[in-house]
C-alpha cells in the first residue's frame, strides 16, 4: 500500500485545491528543511487536498476517538507551524501540521516527519498541553494512523 496509490483511489472525490508553485516556495522557504520531505510538495501539487474534509471511524483510529478533519492549505500549514500552538511547540520535534479538527476539540493533526519517511504516521496533538516554556510531552500525542497511506485507505471524504 503506497501513499500515492491510496490517494489515486480517492482522487475523483477530492474537491479541494492543489498547491501552486508559490505555495511550494512558501513551504520550503518558511519551514525548516527537515520538516518538508521531498515527496510532500509534489503530492500537494498533484492532489486537490486543501480544504477537503475527512472522517475516520473510531474503530479505524488507533486512538479509538475517531477523526473529523479538514486538510490545511500550505499557508495554514506554515501558520500553524510558526505562529500558533501546538504547532510552535512541536516544530523542533519534527511534526508538520496538515489538518484542523472539525469535531470541536481544536486539536490539530500532524505528520511525524522522520528522515524523509515517505509514509509518516498521522497524529493528533492536544493543544491544551502546549506552552512557551516547555517541550511538548510526546507521550500525550495521539496516534491516529500508523501511516498516511493507512489513513487514506480507511477514510471517508465528506
Amino acid at each position: 500500500m503506497s501513499l500515492v496509490s491510496e490517494l489515486e483511489k480517492k482522487e475523483m472525490s477530492l474537491a479541494g485545491s492543489k498547491a501552486s508553485e508559490s505555495d511550494v516556495k512558501l513551504l520550503v522557504e518558511r519551514l525548516p528543511s527537515n520538516l518538508v520531505p521531498s515527496w510532500l510538495p509534489p503530492l500537494l501539487q498533484r492532489f486537490q487536498l486543501a480544504g477537503v474534509c475527512f472522517s475516520l471511524d473510531e474503530e479505524d483510529d488507533e486512538s479509538e476517538l475517531g477523526a473529523d478533519l479538514k486538510w490545511f492549505s500550505v499557508s495554514q500549514m506554515v501558520e500553524e507551524s510558526l505562529l500558533v500552538y501546538p504547532g510552535k511547540s512541536v516544530l523542533s520535534l519534527g511534526y508538520l501540521p496538515i489538518a484542523a479538527c472539525l469535531a470541536g476539540s481544536g486539536d490539530p493533526y500532524f505528520l511525524k516527519i522522520l528522515n524523509d519517511n515517505e509514509d509518516p504516521p498521522l497524529v493528533r496533538i492536544p493543544h491544551d498541553l502546549a506552552s512557551d516554556d516547555e517541550t511538548y510531552p510526546e507521550s500525550e500525542i495521539e496516534v491516529v494512523c500508523e501511516s498516511l497511506s493507512q489513513f487514506f485507505s480507511k477514510v471517508e471524504i465528506d
